[in-house]
């Protein structure tokens, strides 16, 4: 009896289907199709707002991490020649993992002498002097947020009566150019690591 009633369902299913006409089957698959695009649409969407992300996430992230090491180096002055003194071996993997902890500023100022009327930012140490006639130039490198670095120029030169001029500017770096009335001083600032930075100036008389 049992097995009797469930043929008799499937009998009048598959009656009630028979019935339906064509135009609701065409219906029903285009309402199917379309949620398939809308779900396709969405996917897209949140994937192209993803990538987008990428870049915002990724300046991010190394902006944090400067910011640690620079942290750190504060916390602890002279960690980097403890390091190298304690454990050598652990300079390469460190460098690889916190870029500017494990080396690649220098430990003093090289022969020379600093240009321009805006003091060397704090911590920066002279890199590299030269002076071919009436042009000089001088590089400090060290471990300092690039934002406040820059700051710290840009005041600096201004309230000494220069004109400011942005030159050029990326994330690798930034070029500004300084003028007060013969004198030109060029400005370059380079990131070259989370954390660790070079500033250029170029002073010439014109």
């Amino acid at each position: 009896m049992a097995t009797f009633d469930r043929h008799g369902l499937l009998a009048r299913a598959g009656s009630r289907i028979k019935r339906i006409r064509a135009r609701t089957w065409l219906m029903l698959a285009a309402v199917a199709l379309a949620f398939i695009g809308l779900l396709i649409w969405a996917a897209i969407a949140i994937l192209s707002w993803l990538w987008g992300q990428a870049p915002t996430v990724a300046g991010a992230g190394t902006r944090i991490a400067g910011e640690a090491v620079t942290q750190i180096e504060q916390a602890a002055p002279g960690l980097q020649d403890q390091l190298g003194q304690w454990v050598p071996a652990l300079k390469e993997p460190l460098e690889r993992w916190l870029p500017g902890v494990a080396g690649g500023a220098p430990a003093s100022d090289v022969s020379g002498a600093d240009v321009g009327p805006v003091p060397r930012y704090p911590g920066l140490v002279r890199s590299y002097f030269a002076r071919n006639g009436q042009v000089s130039e001088v590089r400090y490198t060290g471990r300092a947020a690039t934002d406040a670095v820059l700051a710290h120029y840009i005041q600096g030169f201004t309230s000494a009566g220069y004109a400011q001029e942005v030159i050029s500017a990326s994330p690798e770096g930034e070029q500004h150019r300084f003028g007060r009335g013969q004198e030109v001083i060029d400005l370059a600032l380079k990131r070259k690591s989370p954390g660790l930075v070079d500033v250029t100036l170029k002073v010439s008389a014109q």
